[in-house]
């Protein structure tokens, strides 16, 4: 991963999850993870390569809580404006909540939970992937479609 400033603990978690589950899926290659600087609105670009077609996806990182996710959708949202159509939004977080990850989908912004819950759509790929935490201890059941 490249750097362009020095990230916060968060963000470099944030950064491993994004890669960890790019390089799941076959058909995407990452060129580069960088840290944007902080005057950008963003906190993390990676660009990407889908089917052989270059792409960004420009995210933001929340701690989990509900005003912290807000304002991080607000930036997405905000960065969605003026992006370019091979540029796709990203949340990561620690966790995200059911209502949270509904606020994503409805702001059309991918999301990113390192609870292993996440949902991508870029060109013709899209990643879906569910943890489910079962009531006997910390398990996990998840998906990728690509």
């Amino acid at each position: 991963m490249k750097s362009t400033r020095i990230p916060n603990e968060m963000e470099s978690r944030a950064a491993e999850a994004l890669g960890d589950l790019l390089h799941q899926v076959s058909s995407i290659k990452t060129r580069d993870i960088t840290f944007q600087p902080a005057s950008r609105k963003s906190d993390i670009v990676a660009n990407i390569d889908v089917l052989g077609h270059r792409h960004k996806l420009v995210c933001n990182v929340a701690d989990g809580q509900p005003d912290d996710v807000r304002r991080a959708l607000q930036k997405l949202r905000t960065c969605a404006a003026s992006k370019k159509d091979d540029a796709t939004t990203v949340l990561i977080a620690p966790y995200l909540s059911p209502q949270d990850r509904e606020m994503c989908s409805k702001n059309r912004v991918g999301f990113v939970d390192m609870q292993g819950n996440a949902r991508l759509m870029v060109d013709e790929v899209f990643i879906g992937k569910r943890s489910v935490k079962s009531v006997s201890g910390p398990g996990e059941n998840a998906r990728i479609h690509a």
